[in-house]
């Protein structure tokens, strides 16, 4: 039979062997199911864009995989508020609204868009039952991480420098 002086160094043996493996296997378990989470979520959300840095001017849309012409990339809901309400930068990122004094304040996406002369999406502004929303389509096959343009019109440029 062991004595107790044993019994207590094979305790300490155990317990120092233990404890790191039950360490090292919670991590292992925890990065499983975080990357399981993370794709599931990814995977879950149908996100067509993602915002990167731009070559073309700060940040930029850019589709995370190919877009068909035609499909709708997002429907982003906007605030509707009058120009007045507009000032600063801000007014290089609204749209114009239902008026001629009404500006829109897209959320999402739709906001980031750079623009280009020769476009790969249009956009339109449709009433849902929650509001106003602008929604962006494809107006041609689109690559997977290609980045997404509209023409932000001649009105845009005329008021500006």
């Amino acid at each position: 039979m062991f004595s107790l002086a044993n019994r207590n160094i094979l305790m300490e043996v155990n317990l120092f062997v233990i404890i790191p493996v039950v360490l090292v296997i919670g991590v292992m378990a925890g990065l499983a199911i975080g990357i399981f989470l993370e794709k599931r979520a990814s995977a879950g959300t149908g996100a067509l864009v993602a915002i990167k840095a731009s070559t073309v001017s700060g940040r930029g849309a850019f589709a995370l995989k190919k877009i068909s012409e035609g499909d709708i990339i997002e429907r982003c809901p906007a605030l509707e508020v009058t120009d007045r309400d507009i000032g600063g930068e801000l007014l290089n990122y609204v749209f114009y609204g239902s008026t001629e004094s009404a500006r829109l304040v897209v959320m999402g996406n739709g906001m980031l868009f750079n623009h280009s002369s020769t476009p790969n999406v249009a956009y339109y502004r449709e009433q849902s039952t929650l509001g106003v929303e602008l929604v962006l389509y494809a107006l041609r096959d689109i690559s997977k991480e290609e980045e997404l343009f509209y023409s932000y019109g001649d009105d845009w440029w005329t008021t500006r420098q």
